[in-house]
């Protein structure tokens, strides 16, 4: 079972325009900047790895990443700046191709679709991630549990 042992909820200065609404008169437009996968590879990585160090682990600990897909480019930026393995993005990518991306929800689908179909053992870590408006990244830092009965 996951135990959350700590949040992080951090917002870029001046990023409007990354992603999020724009109200018009013909209803609701989505925006999203093509510079997100830059941003993860950047400004994310900053975030996630200061984030990890303040409790004393880095990427390396880490068994299981769930994250919000966003995309398949979004995914590669994960991969690629997180030096992350594939098969740790596997619920994240089959949410994206069974259900696309739902906007914020999906990355609850991605907490699910891990807990049904995968597993990790007593101690070891995990992060979830998602991104969200102006462009804005939640982290929850996780360490597995023995269930006692």
């Amino acid at each position: 079972v996951p135990k959350v042992l700590s949040t992080q909820s951090v917002t870029m200065k001046d990023s409007e325009d990354v992603m999020g609404w724009d109200f018009t008169s013909d209803g609701f437009r989505v925006i999203f900047s093509r510079d997100i996968p830059s941003m993860i590879s950047g400004w994310l990585k900053e975030q996630v790895d200061q984030f990890l160090e303040e409790h004393g682990y880095s990427t390396k600990d880490l068994s299981v990443f769930l994250a919000h897909p966003g995309g398949k480019k979004v995914i590669d930026a994960y991969v690629e700046s997180l030096s992350l393995r594939e098969d740790q993005l596997f619920s994240s990518k089959e949410v994206l191709k069974q259900h696309g991306n739902m906007s914020s929800a999906t990355v609850l689908y991605v907490i699910k679709h891990f807990l049904k179909h995968q597993s990790a053992e007593a101690g070891e870590m995990g992060l979830c991630g998602a991104l969200g408006p102006g462009f804005s990244s939640e982290l929850l830092l996780m360490k597995w549990e023995e269930v006692l009965s």
